[in-house]
């Protein structure tokens, strides 16, 4: 699956383990969106400030329920998605 900016997300082939991955085990060539799912809005977001804000030690799966959508204010259901950058 593509982003609109060109950047693939991952499928089921180069799936991370949100479970276990963390913001500092997570490799420097993911970048991380966010979906609120009441409005469609996606965004990335800077893993620098994430980790600032909730801790670099707390899981992906549940950093995404901590998040609000900027557009609409929605608290439920948020997601985070993990594109990959192309490497050389």
């Amino acid at each position: 699956m593509k982003h609109r900016r060109s950047i693939d997300l991952v499928d089921g082939c180069d799936a991370v383990e949100i479970d276990r991955e963390t913001l500092t085990t997570l490799p420097q060539w993911y970048v991380i969106h966010a979906r609120c799912p009441a409005c469609q809005r996606q965004t990335p977001i800077d893993r620098h400030t994430l980790a600032y804000r909730f801790g670099r030690h707390l899981s992906l799966a549940r950093i995404g329920s901590r998040l609000k959508c900027s557009g609409c204010g929605n608290r439920n259901g948020n997601q985070l998605l993990l594109g990959r950058l192309p490497r050389d």
